[in-house]
């Protein structure tokens, strides 16, 4: 009368649940996704640590250029080996420094020059028009590594480039 499969019921003194191979199959997949999980999200901590010194010196960069616009006087980022500051007009120190975090340096790569030149108090002038020198900064962590420029118009960035691997 009933055409609908039975369903089976626990047989008593059967035990019921999973069986060792099932979990160890389980076990495996996991591991296997974890594995390829972990190396993409160092990889993106990595490239995060260095957008954010990027993003950083950006901010200082159109801190310097919107006080020398709005004071009419010269106003500078200033750069050290291990950190960068905001130096405004009229101060004889920079008042905003950034820290690099450890592990991490930054080079300077100046208009029309190759060559990389290793930050040692060098002066990043942003005039009251709001112009400043085109420039290229490198930071680098281990054989991680991005590369922006600086537009001098507007003291954006112009161009990125990186390598993370």
């Amino acid at each position: 009368m009933n055409d609908l499969p039975r369903r089976e019921r626990a047989v008593p003194g059967k035990p019921g649940g999973y069986t060792l191979l099932e979990i160890a199959l389980v076990v495996a997949i996991i591991g296997m996704i974890v594995g390829v999980a972990v190396p993409m999200t160092s990889g993106f901590m990595r490239e995060q640590r260095l957008r954010d010194v990027v993003r950083e010196l950006l901010v200082l960069a159109k801190t310097a250029r919107a006080d020398a616009m709005t004071t009419g006087r010269m106003s500078e980022v200033v750069f050290a080996k291990k950190e960068f500051g905001l130096r405004r007009p009229g101060d004889e120190e920079p008042s905003e420094i950034v820290g690099l975090p450890q592990g991490m340096a930054y080079v300077l790569i100046p208009f029309g020059s190759e060559k990389a030149v290793r930050p040692d108090g060098q002066r990043w002038v942003f005039r009251p028009t709001g112009l400043c020198e085109p420039l290229r900064v490198r930071v680098e962590e281990g054989e991680a590594w991005m590369e922006v420029s600086f537009d001098p118009l507007t003291a954006s960035l112009d161009d990125e480039s990186y390598h993370i691997p």
